[in-house]
């Protein structure tokens, strides 16, 4: 069979309108790996794209109806649809998969995928497979040896080689029917293995792949929303091509699940700050109304103490509750030096999905925000203001990673760079590595001469375990705070900087 440069879906069982048909013709456009599936499939087996068209509508539409001589259409499609529309595991996934056309579409995807392989992996489908092609090509040659001799036959002169060529176009016409009659039974040998598939392993098909393809569908969304758009907010053209990426890059899927633990953990963390620092704690002096004690009220309201109650207050000498502790510039720019040496290979998902997290926090709080890689060098810096940033730019910061050994002094130095800037100029800095540097001690004096003259502070986080051992008394001379953890879920305190 000739490869198919396009596939098409013009054929169904289903009492289905045209403008359903072409539905599914445009999703095929912008749908790669639907695309991809089924031209595969049309390689093996002619209509191949009209099964594939049926279950995505089986499984999309709420009530699909078969019509009344859908049979008589095509045996082959009205064996596997009339089966799979009465299979338990269809009935229990179409409760979720009606209406929901990225949940439709990729099930169908999955339909595909497996029919293919379950036709592919049968020996006899193989041996099958290969009879076939060698027809397909002794087929084609003699069709184009039928058309040469019927050339020559009409410029032959005399009659003796009119009938030599009559003879070898007789041979041809032999094989060429031959080689029609294996296509054929080839084909009818693939028609009962889909009826013996859609009989025995459409459930164990679907039920196989259902958690892989809620599992996608989750990834899409948590990936697509990285930037904190809805997902009804990004194009379904954009969801089927995170569809791709995903597929050929199952780490974007990690990426995205860790994303959602630490937003988790940084919520948590924002409200306890929160509640924290409403907590009433010591007690002063001042005017601030929400926080006066209960006395200076009662003070207030009470005729023989109103009058004293409200010179003290005019005088700030009323007694108020203390909040609980220090506090925090906060709010301003965040820039990110981020550990990619060797060492951190293991994690770089974790380390890939911190930064994300942050940067999400940042949107909401309208902060800018850069992120400086770093290894034996310096990586590209990427810079969000306001924490704006594309589901590409997270999609290929994710998929970035340095390597190599541990170097202190120039991420340290490009964050002092990125601080003259207006900008960045009230930001403070977040260190996290998991190695060891040299820092000389005239840089260390430079980077704390700056810090004191902008007013910044560096944050630093450190990654400490069996195998990896950080030299605190290094980090402790540019940091005015450490936090050591043994993973990055230990360092929430930093979603609240």
């Amino acid at each position: 069979m000739e490869k198919n440069s396009s596939v098409l879906y013009n054929q169904s069982i289903f009492n289905i309108s045209n403008l359903q048909k072409a539905r599914f013709n445009e999703l095929l456009k912008m749908a790669k790996l639907l695309r991809d599936s089924c031209m595969e499939g049309e390689k093996i087996l002619t209509g191949f794209t009209n099964i594939i068209g049926d279950t995505w509508y089986a499984f999309f539409n709420k009530g699909p109806i078969l019509q009344e001589t859908a049979w008589q259409i095509n045996e082959m499609q009205y064996d596997f649809i009339f089966n799979l529309l009465k299979n338990d595991e269809y009935i229990q996934w179409h409760q979720l998969t009606k209406g929901d056309e990225l949940l439709s579409v990729l099930t169908a995807i999955s339909m595909a995928d497996q029919l293919i392989k379950a036709i592919k992996d049968s020996q006899q489908m193989k041996q099958n497979e290969q009879k076939q092609k060698l027809a397909e090509r002794i087929k084609e040659y003699a069709k184009k040896r039928i058309g040469e001799l019927d050339q020559k036959i009409q410029e032959s002169t005399t009659d003796l080689m009119k009938e030599a060529y009559k003879r070898q176009k007789y041979i041809y016409e032999e094989r060429l029917k031959n080689a029609n009659h294996e296509i054929t039974t080839s084909q009818q040998q693939l028609k009962k293995q889909i009826k013996h598939i859609s009989e025995q392993s459409l459930g164990k098909i679907i039920q196989q792949n259902k958690k892989k393809i809620h599992n996608t569908k989750k990834a899409i969304v948590t990936v697509g929303t990285m930037d904190d758009k809805k997902i009804a907010h990004v194009p379904l053209i954009d969801q089927f091509a995170l569809a791709e990426k995903i597929s050929a890059h199952k780490e974007l899927q990690r990426v995205a699940d860790l994303v959602g633990r630490f937003k988790h953990i940084a919520l948590k963390k924002q409200k306890t700050k929160h509640k924290h620092t409403m907590e009433r704690k010591n007690i002063s002096i001042g005017q601030e109304v929400s926080r006066l004690l209960p006395t200076e009220l009662a003070n207030y309201v009470m005729d023989h103490s109103k009058k004293d109650f409200l010179r003290r207050f005019s005088e700030s000498q009323t007694l108020v509750f203390e909040t609980k502790g220090k506090d925090r510039k906060g709010k301003g720019p965040i820039i990110i030096c981020m550990d990619e040496s060797s060492s951190m290979t293991s994690i770089k998902e974790h380390s890939k999905a911190f930064c994300i997290a942050l940067l999400t926090i940042a949107k909401k709080q309208k902060r800018d925000i850069a992120i400086i890689p770093f290894a034996s060098t310096v990586g590209e810096i990427q810079v969000f203001r306001k924490g704006q940033a594309t589901t590409q730019d997270l999609l290929t910061f994710s998929n970035s990673f340095l390597g190599g050994g541990t170097n202190y002094e120039q991420p340290l130095q490009e964050s002092l760079n990125i601080l003259l800037q207006s900008e960045f100029n009230d930001a403070d800095i977040l260190f996290v590595t998991d190695g060891s540097s040299f820092l000389s001690t005239r840089f260390i004096d430079e980077f704390n001469a700056t810090k004191k003259k902008k007013q910044f502070e560096c944050t630093a986080v450190i990654l400490t375990n069996l195998f990896n051992t950080v030299d605190v008394n290094v980090v402790n001379k540019f940091s005015d705070r450490v936090i050591e953890v043994n993973e990055l879920f230990d360092a929430g305190d930093v979603f609240v900087l």
